[in-house]
């Protein structure tokens, strides 16, 4: 903020060379004159005082023999004389204000919200052709009001309708009707909605039909949670009628998942042994060999290295090495492996939270081995277990919540 202040008021930097400096500044302070960001350099002393200030100095100056020496103008003063000699930014700057002023005073987006039947297309062209409501309209051309009746009297199945400006963009929101069939609903309603999965429920709304377990229930998979199928009890509590409701709610377990993946590694690299070596001397056509191959016949991988070497005619002395190997796989392979382990897993867990399923506990840990490496463990979630079917489950005796002893879980 004082920078702020100091230039709105304007001020400059100057340089102090000679004299009795430490006189003239006593003379400042003396008159109140305000001096800051002062600094002393070889003899030559640094400072910023304001304009008006600048002029009451002369006295002092010859005085103390100061000489004194403009080196910077700051403020608002000399920006405003900077611009006086500016008249193509003068008219730049009012071209740009008349500019935004007239493009601001038109419309150049329209926005519809709400509407599912009616395509943005069909409004826009209705607009435009029937209301004369388009891009580049004068903003004072639209009537709200009266753009608001026209749409409720040309579309019957607007039940509601917005008509309002924000900057450059119309903005038209509304909303449909909805067209209810009770008997197609019943119908698209499964009869009963069974567990999809082992758990135990830790929430449960139900909409429609007759709740089969309570909070805190542990349910089996394909065990029935919500029957669609309303019996009615007659005065001797037996099944007097029966009426399909149709099943409807959202049931929440805590669950258990396992995980398990195992990513195998390719064989990268060599691990040599010692090898074995036979030495063959030919002489014109006898020759004779010591040494042999140990790994002949055997399942045992090996390379086979020969060399021949013809120092003198006729003479010709043969090398063969033998070298057996195992295929490993080098770490760096590994630890590719292991960071692709490790981001599945982290997309799993992504794909769990954009489900909106609540992970409890992440037992998942990824092990590393020479060949492989396997993530293995388990995840604890709370997720909706409910799946609808028109079939019932086997295990539907079960006619009410709390009715028996049995269902309650006491033995008593």
């Amino acid at each position: 903020m004082e920078w702020i202040f100091r230039w709105l008021r304007s001020y400059l930097t100057c340089r102090l060379k000679g004299g009795d400096m430490e006189r003239f500044f006593n003379l400042c302070r003396y008159q109140g004159i305000e001096c800051w960001d002062m600094s002393l350099n070889e003899g030559v002393c640094r400072c910023c005082m304001y304009l008006d200030d600048f002029w009451k100095i002369r006295p002092f100056v010859r005085k103390t023999r100061v000489r004194v020496r403009i080196e910077k103008r700051r403020g608002l003063a000399f920006f405003m004389a900077f611009l006086r000699h500016r008249k193509g930014l003068w008219i730049g700057m009012a071209g740009c204000i008349g500019m935004l002023c007239f493009l601001s005073a038109h419309i150049w987006k329209l926005e519809f919200y709400g509407n599912s039947y009616y395509t943005d297309e069909r409004l826009t062209k209705y607009l435009e052709t029937a209301e004369g409501v388009g891009f580049g309209i004068w903003k004072s051309k639209v009537d709200g009001p009266l753009l608001e009746e026209n749409l409720r009297l040309t579309f019957p199945d607007i039940s509601w309708v917005s008509v309002r400006m924000e900057g450059t963009s119309l903005l038209v929101s509304l909303e449909e009707m909805v067209k209810y069939d009770a008997s197609e609903q019943e119908q698209t309603l499964p009869r009963y909605i069974c567990a999809s999965q082992d758990g135990e429920i830790v929430s449960m709304v139900t909409r429609s039909g007759v709740p089969k377990v309570t909070i805190g229930n542990t349910i089996r998979k394909g065990e029935l949670l919500i029957d669609g199928v309303m019996e009615i009890l007659d005065d001797s509590l037996t099944v007097a009628e029966s009426i399909p409701v149709g099943a409807d709610g959202d049931i929440w377990a805590k669950v258990t998942e396992n995980y398990s993946k195992t990513y195998p590694a390719g064989l990268e690299s060599r691990n040599y042994g010692r090898a074995s070596w036979k030495f063959t001397f030919s002489i014109g056509s006898r020759s004779v060999s010591f040494g042999k191959n140990p790994y002949e016949g055997s399942e045992t991988v090996y390379d086979h290295i020969t060399r021949v070497y013809d120092r003198w005619p006729g003479i010709h002395i043969q090398t063969d090495a033998f070298r057996p190997y195992t295929n490993v796989s080098s770490w760096e392979m590994i630890s590719e492996i292991k960071e692709e382990a490790e981001t599945d897993l982290s997309d799993i867990i992504h794909e769990f939270e954009e489900k909106g399923v609540q992970i409890l506990e992440n037992n998942v840990k990824i092990l590393v081995y020479e060949d492989r490496v396997e993530a293995v463990g388990n995840f604890v979630l709370i997720k909706p277990v409910g799946e609808g079917t028109d079939i019932p489950p086997e295990d539907t005796q079960i006619h009410g919540i709390g009715e028996t002893d049995e269902y309650n879980g006491n033995d008593d």
